[in-house]
């Protein structure tokens, strides 16, 4: 409870290849925020994550992905249900966690969309996604995590000299992953909050693309207070991503 509101804090946060040495950088990152739910992407060492999970005094859920890349979550809050949707269409996984807030159940969906060294693309990856959660997200529901994908509209960056190469693979086909969810009826939460800022989250110590989202659905969205990219000094030392912080009333 803050104030006279009862909030939902969500933060989606690539801690780069499971934190190693960094894990108490992420540690104070995670915690100077307060979330009620972190998703955790590049989830690499379950043990490691369960540390984590110990130190900030948060449940854990690992879902073990299709690769070495798995996604968790932590929770303040009691955790209902999970469900791991390994499936054979995702390069990764979707973690499913639901939670009840303000006296409803709320499902929490992470992901971590393909990169170029994955058999997949994510412009494959989203419609597997949006056909999922039309048969399992019967309510308030989220979808957030590291896309790997561009926004329809988003402007790029300046990349750093060694992202070159980068530079000459982002339009066309990594704009239709999201705009596939969009077309879903999804809301972009940053966008929603934020349309004239680039937001951009990679890589965190010189940032030029927006590759980390919340989406919620329309109704989901109407509760919609904040959603901001962590950006202070630790944040950019601890994971190659800034965190992305949601907030709902």
């Amino acid at each position: 409870m803050r104030g006279c509101d009862v909030t939902l804090r969500v933060l989606s946060y690539n801690i780069e290849n499971g934190g190693g040495r960094r894990l108490p950088a992420i540690a104070r990152v995670i915690r100077e925020q307060q979330p009620d739910v972190v998703a955790l992407l590049e989830a690499t060492n379950r043990w490691a994550v369960a540390g984590l999970a110990r130190y900030l005094g948060m449940r854990m859920v690992f879902g073990k992905a299709n690769n070495p890349f798995h996604v968790a979550w932590l929770s303040r809050l009691p955790i209902e249900r999970t469900a791991n949707h390994r499936l054979p269409g995702l390069a990764k996984t979707m973690l499913e966690i639901e939670v009840v807030w303000a006296g409803q159940p709320v499902q929490l969906f992470a992901t971590h969309l393909a990169a170029g060294n994955d058999r997949l693309h994510p412009a494959e990856e989203a419609p597997v996604i949006v056909e999922r959660l039309c048969s399992v997200a019967l309510g308030p529901h989220l979808l957030v995590g590291d896309f790997n994908a561009l926004h329809p509209d988003d402007v790029v960056g300046t990349p750093p000299p060694h992202f070159s190469d980068m530079h000459r693979s982002i339009d066309g086909d990594p704009r239709q992953a999201i705009r596939h969810i969009l077309a879903a009826g999804y809301v972009d939460c940053f966008r929603a909050c934020h349309p004239d800022q680039p937001g951009y989250s990679f890589p965190a110590d010189r940032a030029w693309l927006r590759l980390d989202y919340v989406f919620a659905p329309p109704a989901m969205a109407a509760r919609l207070s904040a959603c901001d990219l962590v950006s202070i000094e630790q944040a950019r030392r601890a994971s190659d991503h800034l965190p992305l912080l949601a907030e709902f009333r």
